[in-house]
């Protein structure tokens, strides 16, 4: 019996996640995804923000490297939760596989969820999709690649439906993002 191209794939992902290492992440990894502290404008202003947040780096056995971001407010605060991935694969073709993989597991479960995303017309600098759950707006998604990089980010609690202010809120990530070099 030949396996499935999927179940290959996916072995091979799995491998790959086996010998990854993290990296000590360097304050130009942190600079180059959207952090809560550049939310503040708009009423999410939170105490000791740094201690809310986390960043890892890893370094995969392919060569290639990701640094995550995560926030999440605390209890009785504001709600704002924000997830962002920056990958630096090999090439373009890398970069479209990851960012189409990141898709369908996001929508996998979303849907599970009872989350709709809708998208919206497109900021120059990528894609931006609505997050909708029960006919409210719940947050968003972007997405947006640049070479061999893919750059990821969902947020709850905050949304944008305004493909304009969004290009002006995520404009200064995404040169950040531009020049990002992974070492």
């Amino acid at each position: 019996m030949k396996p499935s191209p999927l179940r290959v794939a996916a072995l091979a992902c799995l491998f790959l996640i086996a010998c990854s290492k993290e990296e000590p992440v360097t304050e130009a990894d942190k600079a180059v995804v959207l952090r809560a502290a550049e939310l503040a404008r708009f009423g999410y202003r939170f105490d000791n923000i740094e201690a809310l947040e986390t960043f890892t780096k890893t370094r995969h056995l392919d060569g290639t490297s990701e640094i995550e971001y995560r926030f999440q407010s605390p209890p009785g605060a504001k709600v704002l939760f924000l997830h962002v991935s920056v990958k630096v694969g090999k090439n373009e073709s890398d970069a479209a596989f990851t960012q189409g993989a990141e898709k369908v597991g996001l929508a996998i479960g979303f849907k599970k969820s009872g989350v709709e995303e809708r998208e919206l017309p497109a900021p120059p600098a990528g894609k931006l999709s609505l997050l909708v759950k029960d006919e409210r707006p719940i947050g968003n998604i972007f997405t947006a690649s640049d070479g061999g990089k893919t750059f990821l980010l969902v947020m709850s609690g905050l949304y944008f439906d305004d493909p304009a202010l969004w290009q002006k809120v995520i404009e200064p990530s995404m040169s950040r993002f531009r020049a990002y070099q992974a070492l």
